[in-house]
């Protein structure tokens, strides 16, 4: 960089800071993916707070808001207790709101809601964005796979984040799933037992 005039500018600099940032969570993304396909990873289970985890995971994405716009709404009627691993369903709620903020539409909106029913949580994240189309929903859940379409996910996105998502959800017996309308948005959720 330092033969050619102007490729120290602030703005070439952030361009490799970013791409340092997409290979980082490449192979953060590849390890755990590896680790719990391979059955590595164990689960260290505690009681906690869905709603407070939700929440916490909300806050990272303040700035986020502030800056591009977007609107995150948490729907909730109360504070709900599961037996999980913290440090994985953290990961779960992330990659879910990441997935949700990069396929979202026009109108930058995310909602979250948490609903209990038979002693179950089902917690929903809701994008706006075009949607999948029926033949591809099957195939989400694959290592790598992304949507042929121009999404800002095809520019940041590793294609593991809903791999990890399934990995994780099935070590935790959890129930989970996508409804999605082309033109519409989806609704990625996943069911816990309430404790």
């Amino acid at each position: 960089m330092r033969d050619i005039p102007g490729e120290n500018t602030p703005e070439n600099v952030q361009v490799i800071i970013d791409e340092g940032r997409r290979l980082s969570d490449l192979v953060t993304d590849i390890l755990d993916i590896s680790k719990l396909q391979a059955t590595v990873s164990q689960l260290n289970l505690s009681k906690l707070s869905l709603t407070k985890k939700i929440e916490a995971v909300l806050t990272r994405y303040n700035k986020l808001k502030e800056q591009d716009g977007y609107t995150i709404e948490f729907i909730k009627s109360e504070e709900v207790f599961v037996m999980a691993d913290e440090i994985k369903l953290l990961q779960v709620i992330y990659n879910l709101i990441n997935n949700a903020i990069n396929y979202t539409g026009p109108d930058k909106k995310v909602v979250i809601k948490q609903t209990i029913k038979d002693n179950k949580v089902k917690i929903e994240i809701i994008d706006t964005g075009e949607g999948i189309e029926k033949e591809n929903i099957p195939l989400i859940w694959d290592r790598y796979f992304k949507v042929e379409k121009n999404h800002k996910r095809a520019k940041v996105g590793t294609g593991l984040g809903l791999s990890i998502v399934k990995n994780i959800l099935e070590l935790h017996n959890a129930s989970f799933g996508v409804e999605s309308k082309v033109g519409k948005g989806s609704d990625f959720w996943f069911e816990m037992e309430v404790v």
